[in-house]
């Protein structure tokens, strides 16, 4: 539970941080470029560059903002609860046990109960298909860990 708080949490702080970086930035009116331009031609150049990397630092904010930051923010009263989604069923697809490093991993897990497939992300080592585990997760990142 707490690298489910860890994770999100830090996920929406470096979000912010980078978002007033970069509004500062705009602000003093800086430039990602520092060289001096020589000629005409090279100013037009720099300045066709500072734009581009305007339009990608500004695209890459919206991106994270929406699939990473939002997802995030929507999750925080599950943790706040503790009220995660809680599936117990078997493993249909996902990571194998064959490794016995921790690492990220996606499972799929067919809920005894209901049926449905559930998908999430977790940090540990491998199931092997066919295992029956009970996993908690949050709904929008789905992102969680293994009970048991």
């Amino acid at each position: 539970m707490a690298l489910l708080m860890f994770r999100t949490f830090g996920l929406i702080i470096i979000f912010f941080i980078v978002l007033i970086m970069y509004v500062l930035h705009k602000k003093k009116n800086g430039k990602f470029i520092k060289r001096k331009a020589i000629n005409e031609e090279e100013k037009l150049k720099y300045q066709k560059w500072e734009n581009g990397i305007n339009i990608i630092a500004i695209v890459g904010l919206l991106i994270f903002g929406i699939f990473i930051t939002v997802p995030c923010c929507l999750d925080i009263p599950y943790l706040l609860s503790g009220n995660l989604i809680e599936v117990t069923g078997e493993v249909t697809q996902g990571s194998m046990s064959g490794e016995n490093s921790s690492s990220e991993r996606r499972i799929h897990i067919r809920d005894d109960k209901t049926r449905e497939e559930h998908s999430l992300k977790y940090w540990g080592t491998g199931n092997d298909i066919g295992d029956k585990i009970t996993v908690r997760y949050l709904p929008h990142t789905e992102y969680g860990y293994v009970v048991k």
